[in-house]
């Protein structure tokens, strides 16, 4: 018989998945670096203090992990993204947790849907106004995490229940779990029409 469901352990395991990701390879710690631009932060050295010790690095100057934290910079944009994980992951595919936030990101990019195994999003406190943006995740069918609080968005009505019918692959959205009863709610009044005309805050 399997355990029953608690919110508690859905977290639970979702902290254990965390720690998991940092057990396979330290993160590559690029936070607080004051880059303007994902091509400044390919000239910055690793930081070790939150982590303790940086990634293996190889003789190509690259790092073995699958986690990138991007957080509290001054990035506007994610444009460059594909390019900087290309330039410091030696497995630019096996990237599964990527932490942008506490930036100035207004949009999510384009280059987001290349990372299929990512299971981990941070894009709290940035400044993403498009709710419609969201779509641009739905191919990320590992996706567990997501955070977006701290976005023009998150003051959309009905804001979660929008993000849990766009993306129900999530377990987890800004740090609270998906309960199966979100997932059986009807669609948020004007879903459709708000999603279609892209509707900014």
């Amino acid at each position: 018989m399997s355990a029953k469901y608690s919110p508690q352990n859905h977290t639970l395991d979702y902290k254990r998945n965390q720690r998991q990701e940092m057990l396979v390879a330290p993160p590559l710690d690029l936070s607080f670096k004051k880059a303007t631009t994902m091509d400044e932060l390919m000239e910055k050295r690793a930081q070790v203090i939150r982590t303790g010790k940086a990634p293996v690095r190889t003789i190509k100057d690259r790092y073995v992990t699958s986690t990138l934290w991007l957080s509290n910079n001054l990035l506007s944009s994610m444009e460059g993204l594909g390019r900087l994980v290309a330039r410091v992951l030696d497995d630019p595919a096996s990237l599964s947790w990527l932490d942008l936030s506490f930036n100035e990101i207004n949009e999510i990019g384009k280059d987001m849907e290349t990372f299929i195994n990512l299971k981990i999003l941070y894009l709290h406190g940035n400044k993403i106004a498009n709710i419609a943006d969201v779509l641009k995740l739905s191919k990320l069918q590992n996706l567990r995490s997501l955070t977006l609080h701290g976005n023009p968005i998150e003051d959309v009505p009905c804001y979660r229940g929008y993000i849990v019918h766009l993306l129900p692959q999530l377990l987890v959205l800004d740090f609270s779990p998906v309960i199966a009863t979100e997932k059986k709610k009807a669609l948020p009044v004007g879903f459709f029409k708000t999603i279609q005309s892209g509707i900014r805050i």
